[in-house]
């Protein structure tokens, strides 16, 4: 059976050498693996289907060939056969990385590869992207994102839909997303910017950054530094040894719990938040108008920063970490 046959059996029509076009429509989902490549996602308006660059029109060892079944279009790295194959290749693999681009009509995407790079621009439906190394980048997106990366970056940007970015070793930025996040990384800053919705964050090493954002923020914090600024909305978290610094939107509301590390709040003037702090073996500073209890076995604070009404809530829990409110 000839090549072109084949294609058209399978409702993809060559361009020219390594590029192919295939209608789409709802229902459809893209799925892309292989092991080193550079992916590029572009959304065009008013496209009706995909342009895909950057594959082979024969397949053999190492080529990246492209076919759809049902409402799956696949792009697919032919395997190599045998150990030594294997053995030959892994080492050259990301100095001879493919780039692939594929644009056109938005479909739910997903890509599995062991190192490189996944850039979407405007891609408006699901991404998943798996990474063991590399860096994940979308900008002006919408649907549910998801990207995975052992070691690399995660970077999101004007994206409307949740976003869920989990990451050991690397940097983290989500700035601009409205929905809400799920961000995990053992190692390396995450900033999180200008977000609206609910925010859940784990991190071990940090540095961790939240600011001007709004909705609602969950926190577990290992040894990195953890700061957060302007954030409007409640603010709920758990920390080991690692210093917290939160400077508080009027009306927020503030629960952290630590074993260790300095927690320092900054109440905005005239809130008259409510404060109730208490600690172990740490102290407590505070301003003048409050007083510390002290006891021999702990140390506490129950009372009102300085405003008319009651705009805000500082409720502080540490076992061995100084307390800090301003």
């Amino acid at each position: 059976m000839s090549l072109s046959l084949i294609l058209t059996q399978l409702l993809i029509q060559p361009l020219f050498a390594a590029s192919f076009v295939t209608p789409v429509q709802d229902g459809d989902r893209l799925v892309l693996k292989g092991l080193d490549a550079q992916v590029q996602l572009i959304s065009v308006p008013g496209s009706n289907a995909l342009k895909v660059s950057g594959v082979d029109e024969a397949s053999g060892e190492g080529a990246y060939i492209i076919s759809k079944k049902d409402n799956i279009i696949e792009v697919r790295m032919q395997e190599y056969d045998g150990k030594r194959s294997w053995m030959n290749i892994l080492p050259k693999a990301s100095s001879q990385m493919r780039k692939i681009e594929i644009s056109g009509y938005a479909i739910p995407t997903e890509v599995q590869l062991r190192g490189g790079s996944v850039i979407a621009q405007k891609w408006g439906k699901d991404l998943k992207v798996s990474l063991t190394q590399g860096r994940v980048s979308s900008t002006g997106g919408a649907g549910t994102l998801q990207a995975y990366v052992q070691k690399g970056d995660v970077r999101v940007d004007e994206h409307t839909g949740n976003v869920d970015s989990d990451v050991y070793a690397g940097n983290t930025s989500l700035k601009n997303v409205q929905g809400d996040i799920n961000a995990t990384l053992f190692t390396g800053p995450l900033l999180v910017e200008k977000n609206r919705g609910a925010v859940t964050l784990s991190s071990q090493m940090g540095p961790v950054k939240v600011t001007q954002g709004s909705g609602s923020l969950n926190f577990e914090n290992g040894k990195g530094t953890f700061t957060v600024q302007g954030f409007q909305g409640r603010i709920d978290g758990q920390s080991q040894d690692g210093s917290l610094s939160v400077t508080m939107a009027m009306d927020s509301e503030v629960d952290i719990k630590a074993k260790a590390g300095k927690i320092t709040v900054q109440a905005p003037a005239g809130s008259g938040s409510s404060v109730n702090l208490f600690t172990v073996d740490g102290e407590i500073f505070v301003p003048n108008e409050l007083k510390v209890n002290k006891l021999s076995s702990e140390k506490s604070v129950r009372g009102r920063l300085r405003g008319e009404g009651q705009r805000g809530s500082i409720f502080v829990r540490s076992q061995e970490g100084t307390i800090i409110v301003k």
